[in-house]
Protein backbone atom coordinates (compact mmCIF):
# COMPACT_ATOMS: atom_id res chain seq x y z
CA UNK A 1 0.00 0.00 0.00
CA UNK A 2 0.90 3.50 -0.92
CA UNK A 3 0.84 6.46 1.21
CA UNK A 4 -0.56 9.57 -0.33
CA UNK A 5 0.75 11.59 2.25
CA UNK A 6 3.98 10.51 2.24
CA UNK A 7 4.43 10.37 -1.65
CA UNK A 8 3.31 13.78 -1.19
CA UNK A 9 5.88 14.97 1.38
CA UNK A 10 8.75 12.91 -1.23
CA UNK A 11 7.33 14.91 -3.96
CA UNK A 12 7.93 18.52 -2.04
CA UNK A 13 11.56 17.70 -0.71
CA UNK A 14 13.15 15.03 -2.36
CA UNK A 15 11.17 15.40 -5.84
CA UNK A 16 14.25 16.17 -8.06
CA UNK A 17 15.95 13.31 -7.43
CA UNK A 18 12.95 11.36 -8.68
CA UNK A 19 12.65 9.86 -4.84
CA UNK A 20 8.95 9.57 -5.21
CA UNK A 21 8.49 8.20 -8.18
CA UNK A 22 10.77 5.07 -6.98
CA UNK A 23 8.33 5.03 -4.20
CA UNK A 24 5.08 4.67 -6.21
CA UNK A 25 7.02 1.41 -7.97
CA UNK A 26 7.67 3.98 -11.14
CA UNK A 27 11.56 3.51 -11.61
CA UNK A 28 11.49 4.41 -15.07
CA UNK A 29 10.05 8.07 -14.49
CA UNK A 30 12.65 8.13 -11.37
CA UNK A 31 15.44 7.71 -13.40
CA UNK A 32 13.73 9.90 -16.00
CA UNK A 33 13.85 13.30 -12.94
CA UNK A 34 17.77 12.02 -11.64
CA UNK A 35 18.93 12.56 -15.56
CA UNK A 36 16.87 15.94 -16.20
CA UNK A 37 17.71 16.99 -12.62
CA UNK A 38 20.36 19.56 -13.75
CA UNK A 39 17.53 21.62 -15.82
CA UNK A 40 15.10 22.08 -12.69
CA UNK A 41 12.21 20.93 -14.68
CA UNK A 42 11.81 17.58 -12.37
CA UNK A 43 12.03 19.82 -9.19
CA UNK A 44 8.99 22.07 -10.47
CA UNK A 45 7.06 18.76 -12.06
CA UNK A 46 7.68 17.48 -8.57
CA UNK A 47 6.24 20.11 -6.18
CA UNK A 48 3.61 20.04 -9.02
CA UNK A 49 3.38 15.99 -8.22
CA UNK A 50 3.37 16.84 -4.53
CA UNK A 51 0.90 18.96 -4.32
CA UNK A 52 -1.40 16.53 -6.51
CA UNK A 53 -0.89 13.77 -4.21
CA UNK A 54 -1.92 16.03 -0.58
CA UNK A 55 -5.06 17.49 -2.13
CA UNK A 56 -6.49 14.48 -4.10
CA UNK A 57 -8.86 12.24 -2.24
CA UNK A 58 -7.57 8.68 -0.99
CA UNK A 59 -9.99 6.99 -3.21
CA UNK A 60 -8.35 8.80 -6.37
CA UNK A 61 -4.90 7.86 -5.05
CA UNK A 62 -5.65 4.36 -4.27
CA UNK A 63 -7.26 3.96 -7.59
CA UNK A 64 -4.03 4.73 -9.15
CA UNK A 65 -1.42 3.96 -7.28
CA UNK A 66 -3.28 1.06 -5.15
CA UNK A 67 -5.14 -0.74 -8.35
CA UNK A 68 -4.79 -4.21 -6.86
CA UNK A 69 -5.39 -3.42 -3.36
CA UNK A 70 -8.76 -1.70 -4.79
CA UNK A 71 -9.56 -4.39 -7.05
CA UNK A 72 -9.32 -6.96 -4.40
CA UNK A 73 -11.32 -4.95 -1.81
CA UNK A 74 -14.11 -5.07 -4.33
CA UNK A 75 -14.28 -8.40 -5.00
CA UNK A 76 -14.01 -9.69 -1.39
CA UNK A 77 -17.24 -7.16 -0.76
CA UNK A 78 -19.06 -9.11 -3.99
CA UNK A 79 -21.54 -11.83 -1.76
CA UNK A 80 -22.09 -15.10 -3.53
CA UNK A 81 -25.76 -15.66 -2.57
CA UNK A 82 -27.55 -18.95 -2.37
CA UNK A 83 -30.86 -20.41 -1.08
CA UNK A 84 -30.69 -22.62 2.21
CA UNK A 85 -33.41 -24.89 0.95
CA UNK A 86 -34.15 -26.15 4.85
CA UNK A 87 -34.80 -22.93 6.42
CA UNK A 88 -34.96 -20.89 3.07
CA UNK A 89 -32.82 -17.87 3.82
CA UNK A 90 -30.12 -16.47 1.79
CA UNK A 91 -26.43 -17.32 3.17
CA UNK A 92 -23.20 -16.00 1.46
CA UNK A 93 -21.01 -18.87 0.56
CA UNK A 94 -17.38 -18.44 -1.67
CA UNK A 95 -18.64 -19.12 -5.23
CA UNK A 96 -17.08 -22.46 -6.25
CA UNK A 97 -13.80 -22.34 -8.66
CA UNK A 98 -14.49 -22.76 -12.12
CA UNK A 99 -11.72 -25.63 -12.00
CA UNK A 100 -14.18 -27.38 -9.86
CA UNK A 101 -17.06 -27.41 -12.20
CA UNK A 102 -15.12 -28.48 -15.13
CA UNK A 103 -14.04 -31.38 -13.48
CA UNK A 104 -17.40 -32.06 -12.34
CA UNK A 105 -18.16 -32.75 -15.81
CA UNK A 106 -15.28 -34.86 -17.05
CA UNK A 107 -16.72 -38.69 -16.58
CA UNK A 108 -14.24 -40.47 -14.26
CA UNK A 109 -11.93 -43.20 -15.93
CA UNK A 110 -12.24 -46.79 -14.64
CA UNK A 111 -8.48 -47.58 -13.29
CA UNK A 112 -7.88 -50.27 -15.45
CA UNK A 113 -8.47 -48.15 -18.39
CA UNK A 114 -5.99 -45.21 -16.83
CA UNK A 115 -3.61 -48.01 -16.90
CA UNK A 116 -4.21 -49.28 -20.31
CA UNK A 117 -3.38 -45.66 -21.66
CA UNK A 118 -0.52 -45.82 -20.20
CA UNK A 119 1.03 -48.63 -21.27
CA UNK A 120 -0.13 -47.88 -24.97
CA UNK A 121 1.91 -44.63 -24.38
CA UNK A 122 4.43 -46.30 -23.64
CA UNK A 123 4.43 -49.35 -25.75
CA UNK A 124 3.85 -51.35 -24.26
CA UNK A 125 1.31 -53.03 -26.30
CA UNK A 126 0.53 -56.68 -24.63
CA UNK A 127 0.29 -54.31 -21.31
CA UNK A 128 -2.50 -52.45 -23.41
CA UNK A 129 -4.78 -55.73 -24.40
CA UNK A 130 -4.48 -56.68 -21.03
CA UNK A 131 -5.87 -53.70 -19.19
CA UNK A 132 -8.01 -52.92 -22.19
CA UNK A 133 -9.72 -56.48 -21.94
CA UNK A 134 -10.46 -56.22 -18.00
CA UNK A 135 -12.03 -52.61 -18.63
CA UNK A 136 -14.27 -54.15 -20.84
CA UNK A 137 -15.19 -56.53 -18.19
CA UNK A 138 -16.37 -53.94 -15.96
CA UNK A 139 -18.05 -52.30 -19.00
CA UNK A 140 -18.41 -53.69 -22.65
CA UNK A 141 -19.72 -50.93 -24.29
CA UNK A 142 -16.62 -48.32 -24.48
CA UNK A 143 -16.20 -47.29 -27.83
CA UNK A 144 -13.11 -46.02 -27.46
CA UNK A 145 -11.47 -48.79 -25.87
CA UNK A 146 -12.61 -51.29 -28.25
CA UNK A 147 -11.35 -48.89 -31.03
CA UNK A 148 -8.10 -48.79 -29.19
CA UNK A 149 -8.08 -52.76 -29.60
CA UNK A 150 -8.37 -52.76 -32.76
CA UNK A 151 -5.58 -50.36 -33.74
CA UNK A 152 -3.47 -52.81 -31.03
CA UNK A 153 -4.54 -56.12 -32.53
CA UNK A 154 -4.18 -54.27 -36.14
CA UNK A 155 -0.54 -53.75 -34.84
CA UNK A 156 0.12 -57.55 -34.10
CA UNK A 157 -1.43 -58.32 -37.50
CA UNK A 158 -4.63 -60.00 -35.65
CA UNK A 159 -6.99 -59.27 -38.12
CA UNK A 160 -10.44 -61.13 -37.07
CA UNK A 161 -9.79 -59.73 -33.58
CA UNK A 162 -9.09 -56.12 -34.60
CA UNK A 163 -12.08 -56.49 -37.11
CA UNK A 164 -14.37 -57.83 -33.70
CA UNK A 165 -13.21 -55.24 -32.38
CA UNK A 166 -13.78 -52.28 -34.74
CA UNK A 167 -17.01 -53.48 -35.50
CA UNK A 168 -18.05 -53.56 -31.71
CA UNK A 169 -16.16 -49.98 -31.45
CA UNK A 170 -19.17 -48.88 -34.42
CA UNK A 171 -22.33 -50.54 -32.63
CA UNK A 172 -21.45 -48.81 -29.52
CA UNK A 173 -21.16 -45.40 -31.12
CA UNK A 174 -17.65 -44.52 -32.70
CA UNK A 175 -18.45 -43.02 -35.71
CA UNK A 176 -15.17 -40.84 -36.76
CA UNK A 177 -15.07 -43.15 -40.07
CA UNK A 178 -12.16 -40.59 -41.39
CA UNK A 179 -10.25 -41.89 -37.79
CA UNK A 180 -10.19 -45.40 -39.71
CA UNK A 181 -8.69 -44.18 -42.85
CA UNK A 182 -6.03 -42.03 -41.48
CA UNK A 183 -5.15 -44.17 -38.35
CA UNK A 184 -1.26 -45.57 -38.25
CA UNK A 185 -2.21 -48.18 -36.51
CA UNK A 186 -4.59 -49.81 -38.60
CA UNK A 187 -2.45 -49.43 -41.71
CA UNK A 188 -1.89 -53.39 -41.76
CA UNK A 189 -5.82 -54.32 -41.10
CA UNK A 190 -6.83 -51.80 -43.99
CA UNK A 191 -4.73 -53.40 -46.52
CA UNK A 192 -6.54 -56.53 -45.98
CA UNK A 193 -9.03 -58.31 -47.75
CA UNK A 194 -11.36 -58.62 -44.85
CA UNK A 195 -11.40 -54.75 -43.58
CA UNK A 196 -12.49 -54.43 -47.57
CA UNK A 197 -15.47 -56.67 -47.44
CA UNK A 198 -16.10 -54.96 -43.66
CA UNK A 199 -16.33 -51.49 -45.05
CA UNK A 200 -17.77 -52.73 -48.26
CA UNK A 201 -20.48 -53.63 -45.78
CA UNK A 202 -21.03 -50.42 -44.21
CA UNK A 203 -18.69 -50.94 -41.37
CA UNK A 204 -20.37 -53.97 -40.41
CA UNK A 205 -18.75 -57.91 -40.57
CA UNK A 206 -20.85 -59.96 -42.68
CA UNK A 207 -24.13 -61.44 -41.24
CA UNK A 208 -23.85 -58.61 -38.32
CA UNK A 209 -26.71 -56.54 -39.96
CA UNK A 210 -27.30 -54.34 -36.81
CA UNK A 211 -26.10 -54.45 -33.24
CA UNK A 212 -27.34 -56.47 -30.49
CA UNK A 213 -27.92 -55.38 -26.89
CA UNK A 214 -25.88 -55.84 -23.86
CA UNK A 215 -27.26 -58.73 -22.31
CA UNK A 216 -26.34 -57.74 -18.87
CA UNK A 217 -26.46 -53.49 -18.30
CA UNK A 218 -29.80 -52.05 -20.46
CA UNK A 219 -28.47 -49.26 -23.00
CA UNK A 220 -29.87 -46.35 -21.39
CA UNK A 221 -28.69 -47.25 -17.98
CA UNK A 222 -25.32 -45.32 -15.98
CA UNK A 223 -23.55 -47.46 -13.62
CA UNK A 224 -21.97 -45.57 -10.96
CA UNK A 225 -18.67 -47.99 -10.48
CA UNK A 226 -16.96 -47.77 -6.56
CA UNK A 227 -13.66 -49.22 -6.33
CA UNK A 228 -15.37 -52.10 -4.34
CA UNK A 229 -17.49 -52.97 -7.37
CA UNK A 230 -14.92 -52.89 -9.71
CA UNK A 231 -12.20 -54.98 -7.55
CA UNK A 232 -14.84 -57.56 -7.46
CA UNK A 233 -15.27 -57.55 -10.83
CA UNK A 234 -11.95 -58.07 -11.77
CA UNK A 235 -11.72 -61.14 -9.64
CA UNK A 236 -14.91 -62.73 -11.48
CA UNK A 237 -13.07 -61.84 -14.60
CA UNK A 238 -9.34 -63.52 -13.29
CA UNK A 239 -11.06 -66.33 -13.11
CA UNK A 240 -12.56 -66.94 -16.15
CA UNK A 241 -9.35 -65.90 -17.25
CA UNK A 242 -8.00 -68.75 -15.54
CA UNK A 243 -10.51 -71.22 -16.61
CA UNK A 244 -12.36 -71.50 -13.33
CA UNK A 245 -15.69 -69.94 -14.73
CA UNK A 246 -17.01 -70.20 -18.28
CA UNK A 247 -18.02 -67.36 -19.66
CA UNK A 248 -21.83 -68.07 -19.32
CA UNK A 249 -21.34 -68.02 -15.71
CA UNK A 250 -19.01 -64.95 -15.76
CA UNK A 251 -21.53 -63.00 -17.31
CA UNK A 252 -24.22 -64.18 -14.52
CA UNK A 253 -22.27 -63.42 -11.64
CA UNK A 254 -21.19 -60.18 -12.90
CA UNK A 255 -24.66 -59.31 -13.16
CA UNK A 256 -25.36 -60.25 -9.68
CA UNK A 257 -23.03 -57.73 -8.71
CA UNK A 258 -24.24 -54.83 -10.96
CA UNK A 259 -27.73 -55.16 -10.14
CA UNK A 260 -26.73 -55.27 -5.86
Amino acid sequence: MKNKTTAGILALFFGGLGVHRFYLGQPGKGFLYLIFIWTFIPTIISLIDGIVFLTQSEEAFNLKYNRDYVMQQQYQQQPHIVINNHVGQPQSVPAPPPEAKEEARVPKKDPFQLSADKAYEEYDFEGAIRDYRRSLNVDPRQPEVHFKLACLHSIHENTDTALFHLNKAIENGFYDFDELDRHDHLSFLRSTPQYFAFKSNSYRLPGNEAPSPDPVTPPEETLELSDDLITRIERLAQLKEDGILSEDAFKREKAKILRS
